[in-house]
């Protein structure tokens, strides 16, 4: 690893300006969310919809996702593949894991990291899972604090659970109303209580901001890694890695656990921020470059041992 007087540039880059677009994108989301007031955090589906975009958004948003656990023949795979990922327990185990194997994959490219050790490239993991949980944990906490405490998800306000395999779910209030009918989602699911899909505090998207902290940390890292890293190879690394953050994120918005809203204005905000102040200030270098002497200190005495 190179002194400490040295920069690493597939860490830190110094960019203002960059800095302050990242940081203002996150603002302009946030506050776009923030126009609508209480009807957003509340989702009230009546006429406040004729003046909230974001309402209108979340509802076709919900609309499309949903109807991918209809029942018919074509989507029963579907259905079984996103209450899987929506499990609590196991769901969280195949994230974690995909994570770590795409994480090990690309950090073991020769041109990923060139001159470091295993050691530093591990110090790397545990500084992106460090610094983005304790980023994305303190933002969530102000913005559910101050901006939507207690925002319902679309499974509360629609009545409608993915588990208990309600008959019909009444989506409309109006006079023509919309249903979603689910008459034979898979048995097992009517035994799962620990299946991620009721929030009584939607907002904001916690999985979707680490699943796309941690793939932008990802992305940024091979964008600025060795030149002799293909552009196919670049290519091919950040389709893997975005696939699986959006995956994983949008089977939240299939089972009805969040809004779109939620994920983009909410989970999306908060990723800008955490990386931007990461990867164009010392802050993550910083991070890395303590777990990288705390692992090596650790090291050096088990070899003392006698």
């Amino acid at each position: 690893m190179p002194s400490n007087s040295r920069n690493i540039p597939e860490l830190y880059q110094y960019n203002i300006k960059r800095l302050i677009i990242f940081i203002s994108f996150a603002l302009i989301l946030v506050g776009s969310w923030c126009l609508c007031g209480s009807q957003c955090c509340t989702f009230k589906y009546d006429h406040s919809l004729q003046i909230s975009i974001w309402n209108r958004i979340d509802l076709l948003a919900f609309r499309f996702f949903n109807q991918w656990l209809l029942t018919h023949d074509n989507y029963t795979l579907i259905a079984k593949i996103f209450v899987t990922i929506n499990s609590i327990i196991i769901g969280e185990i195949i994230t974690n894991i995909v994570f770590i194997l795409i994480t090990t994959w690309v950090f073991s490219s020769k041109f990923v990291f060139q001159n470091h050790t295993r050691s530093f490239k591990i110090s790397v993991l545990l500084a992106i899972i460090i610094y983005g949980m304790a980023g994305q944990m303190l933002l969530s906490k102000l913005s559910r604090d101050y901006l939507c405490p207690k925002r319902p998800s679309p499974s509360v306000v629609f009545r409608f659970s993915t588990v208990n395999l309600e008959r019909q779910a009444i989506s409309s209030s109006s006079s023509k109303s919309d249903s979603f009918t689910i008459d034979r989602l898979f048995e097992e699911a009517k035994n799962r209580d620990l299946v991620k899909e009721i929030a009584y505090d939607s907002w904001p998207g916690e999985h979707a901001a680490t699943n796309t902290i941690w793939s932008l940390f990802m992305s940024t890292i091979i964008n600025r890694s060795s030149r002799s890293l293909s552009r196919a190879k670049r290519f091919f690394m950040h389709t893997i890695i975005w696939f699986f953050a959006i995956l994983f994120s949008v089977a939240r918005l299939v089972s009805g656990a969040h809004w779109l809203s939620d994920c983009i204005a909410g989970g999306l905000s908060e990723t800008l921020i955490v990386v931007a102040i990461g990867i164009y200030t010392p802050v993550f270098q910083f991070t890395t470059r303590i777990i990288y002497w705390l692992i090596n200190r650790s090291n050096v005495n088990e070899k003392k041992l006698p």
